[in-house]
């Protein structure tokens, strides 16, 4: 398993939680989208990011 945010226990991008954290975002449609795609939030630097990113604090 590769070291990226997307398999990091800190690593949610689940689309009622994104929408939570942005109000007003299902508004115009859903969090998931092109735009958005696999995007998440990192509840460890609290960072809206991509999920194929890497960070020293990667935890499984």
């Amino acid at each position: 398993m590769e070291d990226k945010c997307i398999n990091c226990r800190y690593f949610d991008n689940r689309s009622a939680l994104i929408e939570s954290a942005f109000p007003g975002l299902n508004s115009l449609s859903s969090a998931y989208g092109s735009v958005w795609a696999e995007s998440g939030i990192c509840s460890l630097h609290e960072l809206f990011l991509s999920p194929w990113r890497r960070c020293k604090d990667f935890k499984q």
